[in-house]
């Protein structure tokens, strides 16, 4: 088992150095299985489903462009399906098309191992991309067959684009942990349906359902940052329906979205000639700047020094002051991280050192206080009654009298105050 990994390792680097693909970008993080949620899944455990029972799943919008929808996306399901067309994408993925006997289609993705670096299942996804390699050769145009399969995959849900053999919910099979062309039942063959176009005169009426198209005035905003989605379809007399939006719209408008999660904002144009296929428009919350101050001592003296800790991300740059103009060292930075800085006491009283961070949304203030003690002057010993004092400051430890001084301070420079 540990070199069969090992071996696996090692193709998903080859895979991912000589891939060549240019990655998706529509919820990738959730196809590839790099997104915070990935934590939820459990690999070891597989649900045994049918297609009919995953096109029968509710498509809940709008999806979360950085998470997962529980329980679809954090369960792995196991169908036995066969395999009717197949083809490799722009972005790399293996799409294939699984079909049940009676005709029921759901789309099955095995990424491109370049494209899901830091995957938690990379081994697994570049296991199942060699197996299909074994067995075929994808290119870059649909190829038909009809071979029984059984194909492992975390549960997903995609957006509606025409996509050959997308189930009505887009559910998907993304990405497909394990294929096996020896499924231990093999699955009953589809039923063919033929269809036939039926017009006038050996003529077609030509009759094409309303393409939309959305527009965001911005698509990386801070969080709560107002953003503007519009929206045009192909045909002015069209209705449109927006996730959470509403499902009469016009055919042109827009609208003001909150924006306090990144989300994905999907929707569709209909008329008489059907339902045409489903817009997106993501909208991206950026990481602003964060930040931390703090000093281990609350008080030093004057002419004294001590260190501070400042810790800074998503920062371009920061900048740290002193109410009092003590010295700060460094005092700015353009590169984030854990920073020690030298504080350097010269003025002395209350101080409030300030750590400003700029990022990509505003600027973000941290402070901490220090309390500057200036030394008290020590008082002078005062000489103890009926002593007499030497010139050194000292006190004679005999003498009491000026008559009698002769000798009473001969190690300490001679009696001092005496006439």
């Amino acid at each position: 088992m540990v070199r069969r990994t090992m071996a696996v390792s090692i193709l998903a680097l080859l895979l991912a150095a000589f891939g060549g693909a240019d990655c998706g970008t529509e919820r990738w993080a959730v196809k590839v299985a790099t997104d915070p949620d990935t934590r939820f899944v459990n690999a070891a455990v597989t649900l045994p489903v049918t297609i009919e029972y995953l096109r029968s799943l509710t498509a809940p919008r709008p999806l979360p462009q950085n998470g997962r929808v529980q329980p679809v996306e954090t369960s792995v399901y196991d169908v036995t399906a066969t395999l009717i067309e197949y083809k490799v994408e722009d972005d790399g993925d293996y799409h294939l098309v699984l079909s049940d006997q009676s005709g029921r289609t759901v789309i099955a993705e095995i990424p491109s191992v370049g494209c899901s670096s830091g995957s938690a299942f990379a081994n697994l996804v570049g296991a199942a991309r060699l197996t299909f390699d074994r067995k075929l050769t994808a290119s870059t145009s649909f190829q038909r067959v009809s071979l029984p399969v059984q194909v492992r995959g975390i549960g997903f849900f995609d957006f509606q684009h025409g996509q050959t053999g997308v189930a009505p919910n887009a559910i998907e099979l993304h990405p497909v942990l394990d294929i096996s062309f020896n499924p231990l039942i093999p699955p009953a063959p589809p039923t063919i349906v033929r269809h036939r176009a039926v017009g006038g005169g050996g003529r077609l009426t030509a009759c094409t359902p309303p393409a939309l198209t959305f527009m965001v005035s911005k698509s990386k905003v801070c969080s709560g940052e107002p953003v503007t989605l519009s929206w045009q379809s192909s045909d002015n007399t069209s209705r449109v329906v927006i996730d959470g939006i509403g499902s009469t719209l016009p055919a042109s408008g827009s609208t003001t979205v909150g924006t306090t999660v990144s989300s994905a904002y999907s929707g569709h144009a209909s008329n008489t000639c059907g339902i045409g296929p489903e817009a997106v428009a993501e909208v991206t919350i950026q990481t602003g700047a964060s930040a931390s101050l703090s000093a281990p001592v609350p008080s030093i003296q004057v002419n004294q020094s001590t260190t501070l800790s400042a810790t800074i991300s998503n920062a371009t740059g920061w900048n740290l002051f002193s109410a009092l103009g003590n010295g700060l060292d460094p005092a700015s930075g353009s590169t984030n991280g854990t920073f020690v800085i030298n504080y350097a006491a010269y003025r002395g009283g209350s101080d409030t050192i300030t750590l400003s961070a700029n990022g990509s949304c505003g600027t973000i203030q941290r402070t901490t206080p220090m309390s500057i003690m200036t030394p008290q002057p020590q008082p002078q010993p005062q000489p103890q009654p009926g002593y007499l004092r030497c010139c050194d400051g000292t006190l004679s430890p005999s003498c009491t009298s000026c008559a009698n001084k002769s000798g009473c301070c001969s190690h300490h420079g001679g009696v001092c105050g005496c006439p």
